[in-house]
């Protein structure tokens, strides 16, 4: 389709665009918007279908040319952008993207043969946490993340942009019913599950031995790991840290642990 000049913000062709502030709730869409030109690239570049693009003139010179043939290119004055999101926008290109399913965790679990790592958040509350938690779980190879059903929509415009766009290669399925999956992995796959808490009575992560099959269990934000999945966990690990120091940020505790447990040199369990 190519160029498509807009200088009508109620142009129904952005729709998906407007007031992205106030919106940010996607769960329920089977689009979702990335944000800057880095985002774009990698939305272009994966597997999911590139709906539109949504730049300013101003960006247009450096941007049109990499739309692929076909994909609507919609150019609206620079001085517009602001009013259609919703909100100071600097990065001058956003893009639409269609949703496509994830594969199964079934299919996850085949794929990894033997040495599978999982990341469980049944609760979180704040989009940046599992945006960063994703990245960090790219970067370091884990095989997917499970994630429970009042989790921030992994979709979400914030995760998609704190995540650096590693949503789009990395799964992150939703389960309404994730308490039952997690004894599904356990009873039929063999995955043991370690609790991330903030006790200094647990054991230091760095002195345990991993299972070949592992889902590292992180807590709420502000609560932690609730008594439910710390009775599913077989080990309880901890971060050590120096005396009257508070707890990590739980992005920044998953960074330390997954850097550690998808290490190659990191010790297996010879029991499991």
């Amino acid at each position: 389709m190519g160029r498509v000049p807009i200088d009508d913000l109620d142009d129904p062709r952005i729709g998906i665009y407007r007031s992205l502030k106030a919106t940010n709730q996607t769960r329920r869409l089977e689009q979702f918007v990335v944000e800057g030109e880095r985002l774009v690239d990698r939305l272009l570049a994966s597997r999911f279908p590139t709906v539109s693009v949504l730049m300013t003139d101003r960006h247009e010179p450096g941007l049109l040319s990499r739309i692929p043939e076909g994909v609507p290119a919609f150019v609206l004055p620079h001085a517009l952008i602001d009013s259609l999101v919703g909100f100071p926008f600097h990065r001058g290109v956003l893009a639409c993207g269609h949703r496509l399913p994830w594969p199964s965790l079934d299919e996850v679990v085949k794929a990894a043969a033997d040495r599978l790592t999982l990341v469980i958040c049944p609760k979180l509350s704040n989009p940046e946490n599992l945006g960063a938690i994703a990245r960090i779980g790219d970067v370091f190879g884990i095989d997917a993340i499970l994630s429970g059903p009042t989790c921030p929509d992994p979709f979400s415009r914030r995760v998609l942009r704190v995540s650096m766009g590693a949503i789009l290669s990395l799964p992150v399925l939703v389960s309404e019913r994730l308490t039952g999956t997690a004894d599904d992995l356990a009873r039929r796959d063999n995955v043991e599950f370690f609790g991330a808490v903030a006790d200094p009575e647990a054991e230091p992560f760095d002195s345990v031995a991993r299972p070949r099959r592992l889902g590292l269990v992180l807590g709420d934000e502000h609560e932690g790991i609730d008594l439910e999945w710390l009775g599913k966990c077989r080990k309880r690990i901890t971060i050590p840290m120096r005396a009257g120091a508070s707890s990590l940020n739980v992005a920044v505790a998953a960074g330390i642990l997954i850097h550690h447990l998808t290490r190659k040199s990191s010790p297996i369990d010879p029991d499991q």
